[in-house]
């Protein structure tokens, strides 16, 4: 059976606790077993969100030199339901419930509501996640350990730790949960990697930006957008339009902005200092990709510009698509 077989088997688990409302027939708060306060009735603030400070130093958490990174904003997409692309509302449901032709892992185990979710980071082909939201904690682990085939696994600063190893895989997953932030680690150690991602909150895990400037570049460019795309990478030895990649390039994000009206993208491409800039040949990327099946086919305007090392390329356009990616 592969690793990919797996997953899948493990997400149909997860919609199939999202459709029965598993996870919201438990009422209460975590840690309101034994030794719970009752008394403590008030509603606690959700902690600050933070997308660089939730992005583990590769090799902390997972392995490589180099990950990728995608943010999406639940909260941002949703108030913009008019302003997507056809489709694209009902796919970023199913998504969430373990369906879809590409489904997010942490909230389909969630099984809660699309509506409950605000904040959701996935790094290294969906290795590490983490998730916002306003969670019933209690009865999300009750759903995991009675329906998807966790076991509890102990406990982490404000989280309650949940294992599901499978045999004969290289890979397992464990999630923690806490009231308002659920983590979720696919390694062959999955909950040491937990204990390290949560800590990426009291600086005892080094983080992806402090390590490496070129992550610190493109976010720099792209990391306050209500979905972003961010990778660092080797120094590129030569230019590839058709990838697209560009010889110098370290860097590469993508941001979609849904304030405006019309709504902006920004893709930002980073080189390994500015005498490797070429302007030249992103121009060139951009003018292939205008036409009727390009990704800036949408637009109504582009426009590129250099700052510092980096290229810009932004673009307007009258709908959004939340499901772009970094590479064709």
């Amino acid at each position: 059976m592969s690793e990919e077989t797996t997953r899948r088997e493990l997400l149909g688990a997860a919609g199939a606790l999202a459709a029965t409302g598993a996870a919201t027939s438990v009422a209460g708060c975590f840690g309101g077993g034994e030794g719970g306060n009752d008394d403590d009735d008030e509603q606690a603030d959700p902690p600050a969100f933070s997308l660089d400070s939730w992005l583990a130093a590769p090799g902390e958490v997972s392995g490589g030199e180099h990950h990728s990174v995608e943010y999406f904003s639940f909260e941002a997409l949703l108030a913009a339901e008019n302003s997507l692309a056809e489709g694209a509302y009902s796919e970023l449901v199913d998504r969430t419930n373990g369906n879809g032709s590409a489904p997010f892992p942490l909230p389909s185990a969630a099984g809660s509501p699309i509506d409950t979710f605000d904040e959701y980071v996935t790094v290294d082909n969906n290795s590490q996640q983490v998730l916002y939201g306003d969670h019933p904690a209690d009865a999300i682990g009750e759903g995991l350990v009675e329906n998807v085939g966790f076991e509890r696994a102990g406990e982490h600063r404000e989280f309650e730790l949940f294992l599901r190893e499978v045999q004969n895989q290289s890979a397992n997953v464990a999630i923690g949960i806490s009231e308002f932030v659920l983590l979720w680690v696919e390694t062959e150690s999955p909950v040491e990697g937990l204990r390290t991602l949560a800590d990426t909150q009291t600086d005892e895990t080094p983080l992806y930006g402090d390590e490496n400037d070129d992550l610190g570049a493109v976010l720099d460019h792209v990391g306050d957008g209500d979905r972003v795309l961010a990778q660092t990478s080797a120094e590129q030895s030569e230019t590839d339009l058709d990838a697209p990649v560009f010889e110098g390039q370290v860097g590469y994000g993508y941001a979609l902005d849904l304030e405006g009206d019309p709504i902006d993208e920004t893709y930002a491409i980073v080189f390994a200092d500015e005498s490797s800039v070429d302007v030249d040949a992103v121009e060139e990327w951009v003018g292939q990709n205008e036409g009727e099946d390009g990704r800036f086919a949408p637009h109504t305007s582009v426009s590129t510009e250099q700052d510092g090392r980096s290229v810009l390329v932004t673009g307007s356009r009258e709908t959004a698509d939340p499901f772009v990616e970094l590479f064709d």
